[in-house]
């Protein structure tokens, strides 16, 4: 099956989503302890609202099928980690 341009879009949106959020989150309040500014605090929540806007936009895109399909290259990727760094109790080999 072969997916449109505006799809893969979508799928790149719905998983990148959240490490743009938390990682704006994260930076941007590293930054304001370190040079006390608040003004980076609100940059840090700019950045965390514009991934919600990244997660409907995804979703508009890539529709249900995208969505289910962003959860298995997800779930792939959470294994491949933890076969890398051997993070056995999260994969599920570890069950048999």
């Amino acid at each position: 099956m072969k997916f449109s341009l505006k799809f893969w879009i979508g799928i790149v949106l719905l998983l990148t989503n959240s490490a743009f959020g938390w990682g704006a989150i994260v930076i941007f309040n590293s930054m304001a302890i370190i040079e006390s500014d608040e003004t980076f605090h609100f940059w840090g929540i700019c950045g965390y609202v514009i991934s919600w806007g990244m997660l409907g936009l995804g979703l508009i895109l890539a529709g249900p099928q995208g969505l289910k399909y962003s959860r298995i290259l997800l779930k792939r990727f959470w294994q491949f980690l933890a076969r890398v760094f051997n993070w056995s109790h999260y994969t599920q080999d570890a069950s048999e």
